[in-house]
């Protein structure tokens, strides 16, 4: 099965004022989907506020944009070689991805930037289901924003099984926390004052954690166990 879905989302101006609201909720399941998501404004959402937006199925490619404050992304990605891209512009924005929850996803590539003040991001790998190569990249400037990886899943060989955050800005948190078996590869490129930035990672296999700092008054915390 192949689906090819687009969607455009805008909030117009109206006296001076961003109205937005928009509600994106997908349910698929099929093999190949591409799914295109753009909204531009306040307030949108993918994913309604009780369930997430889903997609089941190999091979999907899904682009997510959202430009503007306060707008909300839930969805949960199960198949595999998944290829997942999500960039959010602005401040207060909120994102929860979920890789492999409901069934396994091996193979998948996610990639987040976001750019703007006081966002929360979180990512979550495998956490029920058997997941394997999992590849989580994230790129976030800007100020007091809440970054989260939780990842349980299994890695084919030492270059399958990678997170790596590159984060500019200020009193920003960063909790990466990486768990089950197979090579753990964490990355960290941080730059910025008073920030907070804990890495755990625990498994039968080797942990490779590589964190570089730039700033002051920051506080880091690496725990490994085999």
């Amino acid at each position: 099965m192949n689906v090819k879905v687009t969607i455009v989302a805008i909030a117009f101006l109206l006296l001076g004022q961003a109205h937005a609201d928009n509600l994106i909720y997908i349910d698929q399941v099929g093999s190949s989907a591409t799914i295109n998501i753009n909204q531009d404004g306040s307030g949108n959402r993918v994913g309604s506020s009780t369930t997430d937006s889903a997609s089941d199925g190999a091979t999907t490619t899904m682009d997510i944009d959202q430009v503007g404050s306060s707008n909300v992304i839930d969805y949960d990605i199960a198949g595999d070689d998944a290829d997942i891209t999500i960039n959010q512009q602005g401040s207060s924005n909120e994102s929860t991805l979920t890789i492999g929850t409901s069934a396994g996803s091996d193979g998948v590539n996610y990639t987040e930037n976001i750019s703007g003040d006081s966002n929360d991001i979180t990512t979550n790998v495998g956490t029920t289901s058997a997941t394997e190569d999992a590849t989580i990249t994230l790129d976030i400037t800007g100020d007091s924003n809440t970054v989260t990886v939780n990842e349980n899943s299994t890695a084919a060989s030492i270059t399958d099984k990678i997170t790596d955050i590159d984060i500019s800005g200020s009193t920003n948190t960063v909790t990466a926390t990486k768990s089950g078996a197979a090579q753990h590869d964490t990355t960290i490129n941080h730059t910025g004052s008073t920030s907070t930035i804990s890495v755990t990672q625990s498994g039968a296999e080797d942990s490779t954690v590589d964190m570089t700092t730039n700033g002051s008054s920051s506080s880091v915390t690496i725990t490994v166990s085999d």
